[in-house]
């Protein structure tokens, strides 16, 4: 009973925070409204200039919660995406405990909690936030028991997939490993001889001790079964891709025409300071560094964690080695895809805390980490708290759009005007809570279309007094059809 009533007191919290302190990103508007034409049978133009990338999860999520209402399905998308950020942090405290025992977790999770960019990202409910959650929780499950948590590990990771294709290398690193080791001898298998056999008398079906005084080891899943979690989530993708569009790699295509078109930071040339940039804002330099350097150590030193800090180095590598391939395939390098290696290294640094009275590293690597990280919080929770409040004047303005638009004599206008057009930031928002297609919505060039021809904008860009103009607080209408 405790538990449940602590249960409905977090999700009344979650809530209210969503309604106050969350706005929706384009992205997460976009998955809005094709997901809602996904429901309704409709194809939506993914593949319309200067849309976002189509995401299989998120659209398919935004159409399940579009059956409420579009502004309904708007709150409960940014109820998931505090959720999410809560699921993260639980998670950095998985992977923490999983290094260095609770006292660890606790660090980590504190430390997830309280970097800035993390918390602007989940309270603009980027896609970056779940998808970080999903690949920290089964990379605190690999690190936990790799055999025994193998199938729930590579499900979060195919769920991580749908977010974000990073995963689909993670999955298939991982997945390969569970296979390899199934393949070598285990302990389980070794006679009092010293001898190998694959079965006999020395085995029992239970997990306790056979004849021989040894228990036979968890098989994990079986090859197949792994074979398939590691292809899902690219197979749907491709299909997803391909029956949208025709092109089964239009999000790669996609991704890098939006990037040249926006002016993106892509190449080589620039995957040095971006990657130096993108590790310090959501984690520190000197944090991420006392991480590398305390996970090498614990590779080391620490035979009997040493699994679990194998999966959270390889974590920081896969995903180093992944933001290296966005520049090849010159692809954004945005800060958000460096969250999952930045984090990482936080739970490195955070298992060197309950170590640092027993070790010389350890402390050094514990004073390097939290010391500058608690310099810092002061300024990071302002920043934070700008952002929030940012997420907050976003989401009145949003309200704002909505309620202009509920207006009968503006969605009459815009039902009888053949073009529509809206400010960039707010195209994909208009198209859901029109249901339309954002395809259907130009991108305006003036806040005052030219004759024969509607638009929204936000009310700053609009000279007062403007003729057929209608304004609702951060949000202007404008009618010359």
């Amino acid at each position: 009973m405790p538990r449940a009533a602590a249960a409905v007191a977090g999700l009344a919290v979650a809530a209210w925070v969503s309604t106050r302190w969350v706005s929706l990103s384009p992205d997460a508007r976009y998955s809005l409204a094709w997901g809602a034409e996904l429901i309704r049978g409709d194809a939506p133009q993914v593949d319309a200039p200067e849309v976002s990338t189509p995401h299989p999860l998120p659209i398919v999520a935004g159409g399940l919660v579009s059956l409420l209402g579009a502004r309904a399905a708007a709150d409960v998308y940014a109820f998931g995406a505090v959720l999410a950020f809560a699921l993260l942090v639980y998670a950095g405290f998985r992977l923490g405990r999983a290094l260095g025992g609770t006292v660890a977790g606790v660090v980590a999770a504190a430390l997830v909690a309280t970097r800035e960019r993390v918390d602007f990202f989940a309270s603009r409910a980027f896609i970056d936030i779940p998808f970080a959650a999903l690949v920290l929780l089964a990379a605190a499950l690999a690190a936990e028991g790799p055999r025994r948590n193998a199938t729930p590990a590579l499900g979060l990771l195919a769920l991580a997939g749908l977010l974000r294709p990073e995963a689909w290398g993670l999955a298939a690193l991982y997945g390969g490993w569970v296979i390899v080791d199934q393949a070598r001898p285990s302990r389980g298998q070794v006679l009092q001889n010293g001898r190998t056999r694959a079965e006999g008398p020395c085995w029992s079906a239970r997990p306790d001790p056979g004849p021989c005084g040894i228990a036979r080891p968890d098989p994990g899943p079986a090859p197949a079964a792994t074979l398939a979690l590691v292809a899902a989530a690219p197979a749907i993708w491709i299909l997803f891709d391909l029956a949208l569009t025709g092109d089964p790699f239009h999000s790669l295509h996609g991704t890098q025409e939006n990037a040249l078109l926006l002016e993106r930071d892509t190449g080589l040339d620039d995957l040095g300071p971006s990657l130096r940039a993108g590790i310090e804002d959501l984690a520190g330099l000197a944090p991420a560094a006392a991480g590398a350097a305390f996970g090498a150590w614990g590779l080391v030193r620490f035979r009997r964690e040493r699994p679990a800090f194998a999966v959270v180095m390889g974590l920081v590598g896969a995903g180093i080695a992944a933001f290296a391939l966005l520049a090849v395939a010159d692809l954004p390098l945005n800060d958000r895809y460096l969250v999952v290696p930045a984090l990482a290294l936080l739970a490195l640094a955070a298992a060197a805390v309950p170590r640092a009275t027993r070790s010389v590293v350890a402390a050094a690597a514990a004073t390097l980490a939290l010391v500058p990280a608690a310099l810092a919080l002061p300024d990071d929770l302002d920043a934070a708290g700008d952002g929030l409040e940012g997420a907050h004047s976003k989401a009145r303005a949003d309200e704002d759009l909505e309620r202009l638009l509920s207006r009968d004599g503006v969605r009459a206008a815009i039902d009888r005007c053949q073009s529509l057009s809206a400010a960039a930031s707010g195209r994909p928002a208009v198209a859901a809570l029109l249901g339309r297609d954002p395809a259907t919505v130009a991108i305006s060039l003036s806040p005052v279309p030219p004759p024969g021809s509607a638009t929204l904008s936000t009310s700053e860009t609009v000279p007062p007094g403007t003729p057929r103009s209608v304004r609702v607080r951060a949000w202007t209408f404008v009618n010359r059809c």
